[in-house]
């Protein structure tokens, strides 16, 4: 994968997205690569959480940001690793710091945290999952908090997630989404689900009005999250009027970084039409 290759592209939008994307069209940022290097600010904690030993942990976060950027409305990313919720992989997992870098290059402000995680997760791993989408949603809280010194759009924050990230994300997003629904404040703008569609069951909220824009990308010889799972939220995306975007890799397996630069032009498109919706 060679992200020196993501060379700098218009994106040209039809529907209902064309014209809230407009007021971006003219410099390019947040639709192709204006940045040539990006500033990363690591192991900031963000929260300290009860592990599954009863221990105090701290969890910490990157933040990822264009270098040199004088724009102080920007928006984020916030960008979950994979690994099944179990220790081995973390913040630092190498899709997740390409994919931030990627986007920062672009003008966006990614952020990357950890969450607990467990070794033994039982039969029932829902226990799992409420941990760790906690820690998504504090990660999130973070941000909004630390806004102004970021350099951040509080109002403006996708959530973006590989494998047991795009799980954890498909509920993350639908709690934080619901909730403001309920208290009048602003929505996660849109969703990035990289080979992580969860099933039904393994959810801790459904897929209702308030749910937003979702790209997914998975390839479609997936041994460990089955492409099926995708095609089925699909259906409950489109059951809602979400607006969605399959990106289907044919006969790619999990976590198909061989494809990256192909996908994360699909996504950038995607989110970039998704930002002023």
């Amino acid at each position: 994968m060679n992200l020196s290759r993501l060379l700098p592209r218009v994106v040209y939008l039809t529907g209902f997205f064309a014209t809230a994307a407009s007021a971006f069209a003219q410099s390019g940022r947040y639709a192709s690569v204006v940045f040539d290097q990006v500033d990363i600010k690591a192991n900031v904690v963000y929260r300290t959480a009860t592990n599954i030993k009863g221990e105090a942990e701290a969890l910490k976060l990157d933040v990822y940001q264009p270098a040199g950027d004088a724009e102080r409305k920007r928006p984020a990313i916030l960008w979950l690793h994979g690994g099944g919720f179990r220790p081995g992989n973390d913040k630092q997992q190498k899709y997740v710091v390409a994919m931030a870098t990627a986007f920062a290059k672009r003008g966006y402000v990614g952020v990357a945290p950890d969450y607990r995680v467990r070794a033994d997760q039982g039969k029932d791993r829902i226990p799992t999952l409420k941990d760790a989408v906690e820690d998504g949603r504090a990660a999130l809280a973070w941000v909004r908090s630390h806004a102004t010194e970021l350099g951040v759009d509080p109002n403006r924050i996708a959530v973006g997630g590989g494998s047991a990230g795009g799980e954890l994300a498909v509920s993350l997003v639908a709690l934080e989404n619901t909730a403001a629904a309920k208290a009048g404040t602003t929505r996660i703008f849109a969703l990035i689900d990289l080979w992580g569609s969860p099933p039904e069951d393994f959810t801790l909220a459904g897929v209702d009005e308030n749910y937003p824009p979702t790209v997914i990308v998975h390839g479609t010889a997936d041994q460990s999250v089955p492409f099926a799972n995708s095609e089925a939220f699909v259906a409950r995306l489109k059951a809602k009027g979400i607006k969605n975007e399959l990106m289907p890799i044919p006969g790619a397996p999990h976590t198909p970084t061989n494809h990256m630069d192909e996908f994360v032009k699909t996504v950038s498109a995607f989110v970039f039409a998704a930002l002023k919706k």
